[in-house]
């Protein structure tokens, strides 16, 4: 997918973009790139499905640039440099705001179609890279997931940080959310910056195709971007009017950071309010911690504050290991209302 993204770089802006009149479509448009000319070339003569709708494709498109001004394969080369770059659009630091379908259409309709059907092509249950005349130059989507596996070692769903994700060691994996919906928005289906495993809470209960760098009012706003190393130093801290009666509308949840507006984009995007409070309140979770905490304390000879700052300190430890970032949160608002 990653080498795929680079390929369709190439074709954009060598190919399309370079199209003039009078300068028919052929094999020697891709002599600049001699790895995916050759591929060109045996697409051509191939009887692997998908691969002459591809072809019909790159083709189609080169005669609808040709009939473009230079002015126009400008503002071409600017929206799709601008769509592309996702963490300038998370962080809200881009010049120009990025092209999606409706300002395609209204630029070239035919051109919108042709994209949106090229792009559907190259992303789904049957990409365009795992045919044959691609598998000497590139990797499948699942090796990328084992790779990004060996790193997010916890097998925790880096979005919500409470669901468990398939990890090196299972032979299924996580579905890869499109982080900008790509029905919304061009050359991004394949483009891996905008694609990220998540577990399946988080993309298909709560994300969906709600749109993170847009709010519900079409007002622009900054996320967090999914391949981002930068440490978030998100704070929670928790409040619950009552332990002998924990539920979600009896709890006060405060979610802050330094980059508060990508925070509070992100509790919105995957719910993270309900989810945490339901968490708190579940039998499973939130009420068990108590019972157990209650417990072990019967054969402990030291206070109850003394335990719980022990407790706390354990679970800073291995703040996702069995949702222990919550536990320190819930725990020490324990500690405040004993104090």
């Amino acid at each position: 997918m990653e080498k795929m993204q680079k390929y369709m770089d190439f074709v954009f802006f060598e190919v399309w973009c370079k199209a003039t009149k009078n300068k028919p479509y052929k094999f020697h448009l891709f002599n600049k790139h001699k790895e995916l000319k050759s591929i060109i070339v045996k697409l051509h003569y191939s009887d692997s499905s998908g691969s002459d709708l591809f072809m019909r494709y790159l083709e189609e498109i080169y005669y609808i640039f040709q009939k473009f001004n230079n002015g126009e394969k400008a503002k071409l080369k600017k929206w799709y440099q601008t769509t592309t770059n996702i963490k300038g659009l998370c962080d809200n630091t881009t010049k120009y705001l990025p092209l999606d379908y409706d300002k395609l259409s209204d630029f070239n309709y035919i051109l919108s179609k042709k994209i949106k059907d090229l792009y559907s092509l190259l992303y789904g249950s049957n990409p365009i890279n795992e045919l044959k005349e691609f598998k000497p130059y590139t990797t499948t989507i699942d090796e990328h997931y084992k790779e990004f596996m060996k790193i997010n070692n916890e097998n925790i769903c880096p979005f919500c940080g409470i669901h468990s994700i398939k990890g090196i060691y299972h032979t299924k994996r996580e579905a890869y959310d499109h982080f900008l919906p790509k029905g919304k928005y061009p050359f991004n289906s394949i483009n891996f910056k905008n694609l990220a495993p998540m577990c399946h809470e988080c993309n298909s209960s709560y994300k969906l195709e709600n749109n993170p760098i847009f709010d519900k009012q079409g007002n622009r706003r900054k996320a967090f971007y999914p391949y981002s190393l930068k440490d978030t130093n998100i704070d929670i801290k928790v409040e619950i009017d009552s332990f002998s009666d924990i539920k979600p509308e009896n709890i006060t949840l405060t979610i802050t950071a330094q980059e508060q507006e990508k925070v509070d984009t992100w509790i919105e995007l995957f719910g993270i309010e309900e989810r945490y409070k339901a968490v708190l309140s579940s039998d499973s979770d939130g009420k068990y911690w108590l019972e157990q905490f209650e417990d072990e304390l019967k054969d402990i000879p030291i206070d109850k504050i003394q335990y719980l700052e022990v407790k706390t300190k354990q679970f800073k430890k291995n703040p996702y290991y069995e949702k222990n970032f919550l536990k320190v949160a819930f725990f020490e608002a324990y500690i405040t209302q004993e104090e």
